[in-house]
């Protein structure tokens, strides 16, 4: 009996961390590159003060990353998700009432950190109350809410503009959302497998110790440079294609937002798809490193298909995206690491990751200065380095050798 209720309750952890991620680390993280020219307009600032709000989500997250695992290792994923998305959604409150620069800066900065405090330890929670045959799947539907959340922010918010009052309107409401989702999550989750310190057992170097732990564990290195590279690749080259596709390849901006659009459309299905595929055979690196390398074939056909080919490249890049979700996976099998300092090992490849997404837009976009394919040859070849770190782990899976 107690069995079946575990079994029950699982499914529904499944789906708050589905909400979590279809609100709170998707559409609540991208709704705002649609919207940017009503933003600026409303402040009075320029494209360059755009980049730097931009730059400071990342720097919040590259904050946030050290401490958010290690949060959740050490007072349990039921009470740190719960607050970092009650403070995320107070930043978000901060940002659709600020009126300078600078309010909506340290909004931004906030949400950063907000960030990778929920999506650091989602993972760990499905860590504590899915078996190792099921993980890649439930890490896969996970972030396939993520992508869905980023495709509707994509694709509605422009729409919904006018008749929620703008974009303070807008913000205020996805902020109530992600609120309303804590206080869910809050009644609904429960820790498991590991046990939370009581609330006023806190020190800084007890916080830090998994952390400090997890950095001597070679393979986490891997991982978290594996991850560093797919989010290089990935971050840099949607924040050229869009321009790219419109002033380079003729199609109307609408156009080039729908082709965004279906790559997040896709990358969904191959998140439901392809880690259970690797589930159902075992293996973790069968199922990465050619679907990577795939993504990152189809990121460099970017650059030169159009019409229905560039349509069919977006969807197969979409798909074959979907295998990142075993690197969420992946932490929770390691032997070294494992639920108890699963939220520490994925905070620190959060890290590397949003390090990569902040530096690779930089470097990619000075190369489409030069030259267009150069840059597109650098995000592919970040995708390729992804696929050869991941390749470099020992295979967790149910079939790795003994």
């Amino acid at each position: 009996m107690e069995r079946d209720a575990a079994s029950a309750a699982r499914w529904g952890v499944l789906a708050n961390v589905v909400a979590m991620n279809v609100f709170a680390t998707g559409m609540a993280w991208t709704y705002v590159v649609v919207i940017v020219p009503p933003i600026l307009a409303d402040l009075g600032l320029g494209l360059r003060d755009w980049g730097t709000l931009w730059s400071a989500l990342s720097m919040g997250a590259l904050l946030g990353a050290l401490p958010a695992g290690g949060l959740g290792d050490r007072f349990g994923v039921r009470r740190v998700v719960a607050l970092g998305a009650l403070v995320m959604a107070a930043s978000l409150g901060l940002r659709a009432v600020s009126g300078s620069f600078a309010a909506v800066l340290a909004a931004m900065l906030l949400f950063g950190v907000t960030l990778t405090v929920v999506a650091a330890n989602l993972p760990k929670a499905l860590g504590e109350w899915f078996p190792l045959s099921e993980l890649g799947m439930a890490n896969g539907v996970a972030l396939g809410g993520n992508g869905a959340g980023q495709g509707l922010a994509a694709y509605a918010a422009p729409l919904v503009l006018a008749s929620v009052g703008g974009w303070r309107g807008l913000t205020l409401g996805i902020a109530l959302a992600v609120g309303a989702l804590a206080l869910v999550w809050a009644a609904f989750v429960r820790d498991r497998g590991t046990a939370a310190a009581p609330a006023g057992a806190f020190s800084v170097r007890e916080l830090f110790a998994g952390l400090a732990e997890v950095l001597r564990i070679r393979d986490v290195w891997l991982l978290a440079g594996s991850y560093f590279f797919f989010l290089a690749g990935y971050l840099g080259v949607i924040a050229y294609l869009p321009t790219y596709l419109a002033q380079a390849r003729g199609l109307a901006p609408e156009q080039a937002g729908g082709m965004l659009s279906l790559v997040l459309a896709s990358y969904v299905v191959g998140s439901l798809t392809l880690p259970a595929l690797s589930d159902r055979l075992g293996l973790r690196r069968a199922v990465y490193v050619p679907g990577i390398l795939v993504a990152g074939a189809m990121v460099f056909a970017a650059s030169l298909a159009i019409g229905a080919p560039l349509a069919a490249v977006m969807v197969i890049w979409g798909v074959a995206a979907g295998a990142i979700a075993l690197v969420f996976a992946v932490p929770l099998e390691l032997p070294a690491v494992g639920p108890a300092l699963a939220g520490s090992a994925v905070g620190v490849t959060l890290m590397a990751g949003f390090l990569g997404g902040f530096l690779s837009p930089q470097l990619g976009l000075a190369l489409a200065e030069r030259s267009p394919a150069a840059s597109f040859l650098f995000f592919a070849a970040c995708y390729g380095a992804s696929a050869l770190l991941f390749f470099l782990l020992p295979e967790t899976g149910r079939r790795r050798a003994s």
